[in-house]
């Protein structure tokens, strides 16, 4: 067997395996995604998840137009590990509504538990709620996280991007291994078949005709991936450097080829030979 054809199943083989590779990045990259997202719709907005003796940030809407600190209350019960500390007023970035912001500060040592805190200004019936869930440690918050993943130490959107970064860079080596296996292709004689489609007793064929010297009304054989002989076909429309190609009684698989040229220098096409005989080009110095 001449040497291109080997390096040639060798790159496509090689493809194949980098395409899965890539395939599987992509699809775990859709998994955590998903993970991610779904433990946000579980929490809720209202919900607040913090570990003892750290703090984390509020806000909420201001319904007066000059407040003071005193015109905010904030009910926590009695038996929560939790203080309030109030930073300030602030105009809203995006419609310039009044609003708060404040930090709820979890007390050391505080012990697991969730509690209700309510956010009112005086003299309004309602006010902002809040679920605040304190654990005594980061172990015991990722242990009851709604994500699977974070209950391993892992975020999810950050283990989402990762994954897919390896996948786009996998995918990136495919395409540019692939484009080398079609220049090789096409050096070697043969154009792989991308499409095909039963009409009848016939089978159109369409593959590249970039490199061709088969002209439209002459035949051409057709290969397996293996090298072995199929069929005639005949050419039949050229169109935008693409090859319309006709066959009759013939099953075509994965890796089917098509003869693009002629009987030059050392190409030979006889229907005889059935082992990579029946378009041989002269590349025998072919190296990787």
């Amino acid at each position: 067997m001449d040497a291109g054809w080997i390096l040639w199943r060798r790159r496509r083989a090689r493809l194949f395996l980098i395409g899965r590779i890539s395939a599987v990045f992509f699809f775990l990259a859709a998994v955590a995604l998903l993970d991610g997202v779904q433990a946000l719709l579980r929490t809720g907005h209202d919900e607040i998840r913090m570990i003892a003796g750290e703090s984390e940030g509020i806000s909420g809407p201001c319904p007066f137009q000059n407040p003071v600190a005193s015109d905010l209350v904030l009910r926590i019960p009695e038996d929560a590990p939790l203080t309030f500390e109030l930073e300030g007023f602030f105009t809203g970035y995006l419609i310039g509504n009044g609003m708060w912001r404040g930090n709820l500060v979890a007390q050391k040592g505080a012990q697991t538990g969730v509690w209700r805190v309510t956010a009112f200004f005086r003299g309004l019936p309602e006010g902002q709620r809040f679920h605040v869930s304190v654990f005594a440690d980061r172990e015991a918050m990722q242990e009851s996280s709604p994500s699977f993943l974070l209950r391993f130490g892992c975020e999810p959107f950050f283990a989402a991007t990762l994954l897919f970064l390896a996948g786009l860079f996998f995918a990136t080596v495919t395409f540019v291994l692939g484009r080398r296996n079609t220049v090789l292709l096409r050096d070697l004689g043969f154009s792989e078949i991308f499409r095909a489609q039963i009409k009848g007793d016939s089978v159109s064929l369409w593959c590249s005709a970039e490199g061709a010297s088969v002209r439209v009304g002459e035949q051409s054989l057709v290969l397996d991936a293996e090298g072995h002989t199929l069929a005639h076909a005949r050419v039949i429309r050229s169109e935008k450097n693409v090859f319309t190609l006709v066959s009759d009684n013939l099953t075509v698989t994965d890796g089917c080829l098509v003869c693009v040229q002629k009987q030059k220098d050392g190409l030979r096409q006889d229907a005889s030979e059935t082992q990579w005989g029946s378009c041989r080009p002269h590349i025998c110095d072919a190296k990787e």
